[in-house]
């Protein structure tokens, strides 16, 4: 009866009352169950109070229960409720330690996996389908759409086809659009888009159609740069009916923008807004890159200013996306106002940023501002420096005809505390403009230092490519 109790008080949002029942039965020598702790436990996640719900854990453990089915799911509920990674991990380490047989219940085995693709978690996801590929479990058609979407995640394309062979062929269950979505994904993802379109034909006639099924395939021909066939995708989403989702659009205005058609972005731009569909800062950077590529920055700052006017904050990377753009096209002026605007509005700059940065003053023949620009992020130690900036450094001094200068900044960006280094592509570029600038012994000795640096123990520095080689050997015989 206070079983019955419990589960009526957490049916009516009564957690106190239903928690204070569990120290009433202690009271009168009735010890609470697994089922009553299940109960206040599931009651805590569905709420968000993720705080008490590891209260009536400790409680429960205290109480010399062990979780059980039921408690592991409610915890891997957690795992994709919980924005703190201390409890997702905290719920994945009592799975570690308990000795439930995930597959030996469907239940347990969807959250499992559901939590542990949330996380990306392929240590975890290789050991649960490992168990699941040596049980004689029978998957539902929702769970055959997580394994799936399991071994996608770990970029086993093939097991992803064995499941599906296995699920239609041998077992002759008919796919869900959530299944078959998950399929699609797969498949696209691994590139092999035409194989995608194949199964969709295959199974539209006998699974119903969803606009998220018809996403992933103009996510497909996005990703190979084929905006025609994107665009025959979205005509028959809205000759099915569907209603286009805010993934959908922002998927295909960006193959529309990338490819040059950046008129037939807007007008999918428009068509989205009338959709009622809110783009969001993924829409308009796709838009605005299309501009730039194009030239035409003037399209792109109206875009730019327009998202701004709607309420939408600008981030990093459309920042970057504006900065290249005006640096690439010389409207050098609009570069520094960004600049400033990002400053004002406390968008942080990156390592993309600041390789721009270098390019406009090398563009502009003021080396002495790039460096100073380099220099000020390098002694602040608040921003971590990469490689491939150390390259664009490189590139600047030779753009200006200081070669011994760009030999000098070699050694100088060594020496940095919070910079990578510079890589084998630094190395390369130093050396093949060395060679062009006919300054051939300093070239032979960057070439000696990348090669000995490189055949050291445990070094991440690739061996120089053939090419700057045979640039390097071309340019010895000449001397």
């Amino acid at each position: 009866q206070a079983r019955n109790l419990i589960k009526g008080h957490c049916a009516t949002g009564k957690f106190q009352q239903a928690r204070n029942l569990i120290a009433d039965m202690r009271k009168v020598g009735l010890k609470p169950d697994h089922a009553s702790f299940n109960c206040l436990l599931g009651e805590a996640v569905s709420a968000g109070n993720f705080q008490e719900a590891w209260s009536v854990f400790e409680e429960m453990e205290k109480s010399k229960l062990a979780p059980d089915n039921f408690t592991l799911s409610i915890l891997m509920k957690m795992v994709r409720k919980s924005r703190s990674s201390r409890d997702a991990q905290q719920a994945l380490s009592v799975l570690d330690r308990s000795n439930v047989n995930f597959c030996q219940d469907e239940v347990l085995l969807n959250t499992v996996l559901d939590a542990c693709i949330h996380l990306k978690d392929a240590r975890r996801l290789s050991r649960v389908l490992h168990s699941y590929e040596q049980s004689t479990l029978k998957p539902s058609v929702q769970a055959y759409g997580l394994i799936i979407k399991a071994y996608a995640c770990m970029k086993q394309t093939k097991k992803c086809w064995s499941a599906w062979r296995e699920m239609t062929q041998d077992r002759g269950i008919v796919p869900t659009e959530v299944t078959l979505s998950c399929m699609l994904d797969a498949v696209v993802s691994a590139g092999q888009v035409e194989d995608a379109v194949q199964l969709f034909g295959k199974w539209r006639q006998q699974v119903p159609l969803n606009t998220v099924i018809f996403s992933n395939l103009i996510k497909g021909f996005a990703a190979k740069g084929d905006s025609q066939r994107a665009m025959e995708m979205y005509r028959e989403v809205k000759a099915e009916g569907l209603r286009m989702n805010l993934v959908a659009y922002s998927t295909l205005i960006d193959a529309q923008a990338k490819a040059g058609n950046t008129a037939q972005a807007q007008e999918l731009l428009q068509q989205m807004e009338a959709d009622d569909i809110e783009p969001n800062t993924i829409t308009y950077s796709s838009l605005i890159k299309g501009f730039c590529l194009k030239g035409d920055l003037d399209a792109a700052l109206q875009t730019f200013e327009k998202m701004l006017s709607k309420g939408i904050k600008a981030d990093t990377i459309i920042y970057n996306t504006m900065l290249d753009g005006a640096v690439r096209h010389g409207r050098f002026n609009l570069a520094e106002e960004l600049l400033q605007e990002m400053g004002n509005t406390g968008v942080e700059a990156s390592n993309f940023t600041l390789s721009i940065v270098v390019k406009m003053w090398g563009k502009r023949r003021q080396l002495d501002r790039a460096f100073e620009a380099v220099r000020e992020v390098v002694q602040s130690g608040k921003q971590q420096l990469d490689s491939k900036l150390c390259t664009c450094i490189i590139s600047a001094c030779f753009h200006n005809g200081a070669a011994k200068r760009a030999i000098r900044a070699m050694q100088e960006m060594k020496a940095w505390p919070n910079c990578d280094g510079p890589d084998s592509g630094t190395y390369e570029n130093l050396i093949s403009n060395l060679c062009r600038a006919g300054l051939v012994a300093d070239a032979i000795a960057a070439a000696t230092e990348a090669t000995d640096l490189a055949s050291g123990p445990g070094s991440s520095l690739k061996p120089l490519n053939v090419i700057v080689l045979g640039q390097l050997q071309k340019a010895c015989e000449q001397k």
